[in-house]
């Protein structure tokens, strides 16, 4: 168990917190846990938690805050605690359970070893006795008078960090404190002490002038703020700096044992596996002595590295150094430099340190022999600058952090440090800020979370932010953040930024990589393969692959995998993403930036294109050619080619940004043809090469219409009418499909646009097909044909062929509709459109179905069904399935009908094509109809009718009404029967449909 005062009061059993209620019941706890063991009288109590105002009831309420206590320490299975006295209570707790008694016993055990002179001892009692320490401590008791141990507590944690500091310079670490010490002085001006020490620091790091300016920025304080002059103590050691007093560069004789490593981060959170890693590396039967800690600016690396050199620390009993190398500054530690310091430490004082490189790391190297140090080395820039530093046997085992990946160290363990997982990432913000805190707005705290990108250092930002802003809700801090172009601004908390962190990685960056970096932040891709660099770029596939491979190894583009073509595929962390994208404000010009743009997306417009030749659908593309696309290696189309679905599916999430992001930018015209190219492609009779075909067309065709719109693009608008309505006929709105058609066909027409009015034409009229509109389907589909005849186009020809056999199949006009049929077949075929053809032959097997022919019908819909087979259209082997069973139905194959049958359900159903469903619904119905099982025919085709209805498909209801006609007549119930006959025949009628003719000759 652990009682904690040392910031937040809290109660821990294991790793179980416990819930201790309000401010009160926590004063009240407090009050008893400052002095254990001994009995704390009702009255004093009352005055702890209610100072001079208690209520009436006092004591009774104090008797509740007691048992409550009581009830969540036994809930937590802690032993009784809290003691009834006759007077009062008193806390029972076991030795070195409370967070303030281990701290004093620290301190006593380090003021102990100082007076010794053991300043390394004292120093290390020091800082734990420094590392219980969670924030101003007796946090969350309100007001009381209780505060004044809070205060007198936040005064002896100062003076242990002077005290600390003092044994620190004591043993020679005048360079390491320099930085700190700087802090601590500028945090509290007026503390005599630590600036002393620090002009005692700098003296002895050469710097006798910036030691003399402390000494003077101090006095300028002292004397503005409090009226009064330095102590003597300061205006002694600035005495003895003016006249260079030797007895200043007295320092401990180096020790054997040297403890150099900071001190690790109090809230360090997961890694567990990396640590596990690490520790099996360092400490393992086959310990490897090198190893490598890489990763992005704020990934933790630091923090990782100093948590695992304290955990393996033991196995190194010759003591630890640490080097900060500065590898992400414009001037990095030397080798040089680094063996000097490294010397100084190890080396006893007074020995000359030698002045060559070669020579410095022999010496280094022979010192470290027959030792067991652990070396880390923090914040490398490259191989050359550590390969000097590293030692020459293997007692010693040395920790190297980075943000390139250093792979040119031979016999090095490499970490590469990924994100934070979510829940670390919860924890982490849960640790920083209180677990209450975050709990109580969790929904909040995930949204940060995700805002963070699991980024370390952004969620130490934005907890830092909230602990400073106790006022704030998490919500309104997530809010903030909601809005990327001000939440690199909002992740800035002191000296912490996230801006800045992934800055000083760009700024060592290469200039192609640099470039690359921008414009695929400008892109703002989910991920990426080389050719998109490439473009963006305009550089060849090597030069792009060898920019991203140094972003790479400089963590700031991250491998993702290599999908199904073989391609492999990158990715930018949001927060790169986000200073990427302004350094490209900042750096390219606007029409820099459209270049970018209008290539990588005419890329993509250059490969549907090749896709759209090689995979024909049988439709009229709904796009004619322009000038817009951009050629792609011949290596990339080939990958694309080989399986066109897969790399559909990788791709959909970055097209449909492309798209947007062309539109935020008015790149009218490449939005729109790319936007109206994957929908002729992706959709037209083949929903299934996106995920999510729907979303991804109406996402890119409204953002597209909108660009259009702003741009006064009517032939932009045109085509993106045309396709809204398409979708909507994919999507069974037959209707909704109509009205945007309508709306494109004029716009095509003042556009002059023949081709596009000639597309529109025919999609008009298949949606008047699908909706029962026979004639009004022949009056657009014949005014199509004749603009596609002038345009001479043969496989728009053979589409509306097709489609006008169909309708008259409808009508009932046979003659009519094998002219078509036949007609569109030889198109398609001398025009090697397997689709097309497979379509058509699937329409023939209608034909011969409707006129009772059926095993020529059955041959043809299996020629069909092998086409569609082939080239892996699974909707429409479901259709070819379902037209098989009714046939085989009608030739009372009842066995061979029902499986294919159950599976196209299925299909259309995964697929959302609610017509498909409805059809086969109403097939079942018509099989069970014709085995006798009339309420498994009659359950299935009020199925299929509520479909039909929720369609607005008034024919095929009436179809399913005839069958479910025949049920209730089956079942004896005649009169319905004879009512829903009657209806479906008015609608024969209305319609004229070829089962008006078949009706009235019965």
């Amino acid at each position: 168990m652990e009682f904690r005062l040392l910031g937040p009061v809290e109660v821990w059993n294991d790793r179980r917190q416990v819930s201790l209620g309000g401010t009160k019941p926590r004063t009240l706890l407090v009050a008893l846990l400052l002095e254990p063991g001994r009995v704390v009288t009702s009255e004093r109590l009352v005055e702890a938690i209610w100072a001079e105002d208690p209520p009436a009831t006092a004591k009774g309420i104090l008797h509740t805050y007691v048992a409550s206590l009581r009830r969540a320490f036994a809930a937590a299975g802690l032993p009784p605690v809290i003691m009834s006295h006759r007077v009062g209570y008193l806390a029972q707790i076991p030795p070195r359970t409370l967070d303030k008694d281990v701290f004093e016993q620290h301190l006593a055990e380090g003021r102990s070893a100082a007076r010794k002179g053991h300043h390394r001892e004292a120093s290390a009692s020091f800082r734990a006795a420094l590392s219980l320490w969670r924030g101003t401590a007796l946090g969350g008791i309100g007001d009381s008078f209780l505060r004044a141990e809070a205060d007198r507590l936040e005064e002896l944690r100062l003076a242990v960090i002077e005290e600390r500091v003092a044994a620190d310079l004591g043993a020679g670490q005048d360079q390491q404190l320099i930085e700190e010490l700087t802090e601590l002085v500028a945090l509290y001006p007026g503390r005599e002490r630590l600036r002393r020490d620090l002009m005692v620091a700098l003296y002895r790091s050469g710097r006798q002038a910036d030691a003399l300016a402390m000494y003077q920025h101090g006095r300028q304080v002292l004397i503005e703020e409090l009226g009064i002059e330095p102590g003597p103590e300061l205006r002694e050691t600035q005495a003895a700096i003016l006249r260079s007093d030797t007895t200043l560069l007295h320092r401990a004789k180096a020790a054997a044992q040297p403890r150099q490593l900071p001190s690790p981060v109090p809230d360090f959170t997961g890694r567990a596996e990396e640590m596990a890693r690490l520790s099996g590396y360092l400490t393992g039967p086959d310990a490897v002595p090198l190893c490598v800690i890489s990763g992005q600016g704020g990934v933790g690396k630091s923090a990782l590295a100093l948590q695992t050199a304290y955990e393996v620390a033991p196995h190194y009993p010759d003591g630890q150094l640490y080097v900060e190398l500065r590898g992400t500054t414009e001037a990095p530690v030397t080798p040089e430099e680094a063996l000097g310091r490294l010397l100084r430490e190890l080396d006893q004082p007074g020995t000359p340190i030698p002045a060559a490189l070669e020579e410095r790391a022999a010496r280094y190297r022979t010192l470290l022999a027959s030792r067991q140090k652990l070396i880390v080395l923090d914040d490398a820039v490259s191989e050359s600058q550590v390969r000097p530093l590293l030692p020459g046997g293997r007692g010693c085992a040395v920790i190297i952090t980075s943000r390139n990946r250093l792979a040119g160290l031979a016999g090095a363990a490499f970490v590469d440090l990924g994100l934070l997982p979510r829940e670390s990432a919860f924890e982490l913000l849960s640790r920083i800020n209180g677990p209450e805190r975050i709990a109580s707005e969790s929904d909040a705290a995930w949204r940060l979370v995700n805002q963070c990108g699991g980024l370390p250092l952004a969620l130490r930002v934005a907890g830092a932010r909230l602990a400073s802003r106790r006022q704030w809700s998490v919500a309104r801090l997530a809010d903030r953040l909601d809005d990327e172009h001000r939440r690199l601004d909002e992740l800035a908390v002191g000296d912490q930024a996230v801006r800045a962190s992934i800055g000083l990685s760009y700024q060592l960056l290469p200039p192609l990589a640099k470039t690359a970096l921008r414009r695929l932040g400008l892109l703002g891709m989910p991920h990426f393969t080389v050719w998109v660099a490439a473009s963006a770029m305009e550089a060849s596939l090597d030069v792009a692959e060898q920019a991203l491979e140094q972003l790479v190894d400089a963590s700031l583009v991250d491998l993702v995998d290599a999908d199904p073509t073989g391609q492999v595929r990158y990715r930018l962390h949001d927060l790169t993403r986000l200073f990427a994208k302004e350094r490209a404000a900042a750096e390219e010009t606007e029409e820099a930036c459209a270049a970018v743009v209008t290539r990588v997306l005419g890329g993509w417009l250059w490969l549907v294109e090749q896709l759209s030749e090689a995979l024909p659908t049988g439709m009229i593309p709904m796009r004619a050619t322009t000038g817009l696309t951009h050629p792609v290696d011949a290596e990339v189309v080939r990958a694309v080619l080989a399986d066109p679905h897969a790399w559909f599916r990788r791709e959909e999430e970055s097209l449909i940004v492309a798209v947007e992001l062309a539109a935020a930018m008015d790149l009218d015209e490449i939005a729109v043809e790319l936007a109206s190219a994957l929908s002729a492609v992706a959709f037209e009779g083949s929903q299934y090469l996106f995920d999510n075909p729907f979303a991804a067309w109406h996402r890119t065709h409204q953002a597209a219409l909108a660009v259009a719109r702003r741009m006064d693009n009517t032939l932009g608008e045109a085509k993106l009418l045309a396709g809204l309505g398409q979708l909507s006929y994919e999507r069974d709105s037959f209707a909704e499909s109509r009205e945007y058609l309508s709306q494109a066909l004029p716009l095509f027409r003042a556009a002059k646009d023949t081709r596009g009015e000639g597309t529109t034409l025919a999609a008009l009229g298949a949606a008047c097909r699908e909706q029962g509109y026979l004639p009004e389907a022949l009056h657009f589909l014949g005014k199509a044909e004749e603009l596609w005849d002038d345009l001479a186009d043969s496989a728009a020809v053979a589409h509306i062929k097709r489609l006008m056999g169909t309708v008259h199949l409808e009508r009932g006009d046979y003659a009519a509709s094998w002219a078509c049929l036949t007609a569109a077949l030889t198109l398609y075929q001398q025009g090697e459109n397997r689709r097309g053809e497979g379509l058509t032959l699937r329409s023939m097997s209608l034909y011969h179905r409707a006129r009772g022919e059926l095993d020529s019908s059955e041959a043809l819909c299996e020629r069909a069904l092998a086409i569609f087979e082939d080239l892996g259209d699974r909707l429409m082997v479901a259709y070819c399935h379902r037209s098989l069973a009714k046939t085989r139905v009608r030739l009372e194959r009842y066995d061979e009908a029902r499986e294919p049958l159950e599976e196209a359900l299925v299909t259309t159903r995964t697929l959302s094509d609610r017509w498909g469903e409805a059809c086969t619904l109403r097939t079942l119905g018509e099989l069970y109809l014709a085995e006798g099982r009339l309420y498994q025919a009659k359950s299935h085709l009020e199925e299929s009718l509520r479909l039909w209805e929720t369609l607005n498909i008034a024919l095929f209801r009436a179809r399913t009404l005839r069958d479910l006609a025949l049920v209730h007549q089956a079942l004896g119930d005649d009169a319905t029967a004879e009512t829903i006959r009657s209806e479906a025949v008015e609608v024969f009628q209305l319609y004229g449909a070829r089962e008006y003719g078949e009706s009235r000759s019965l």
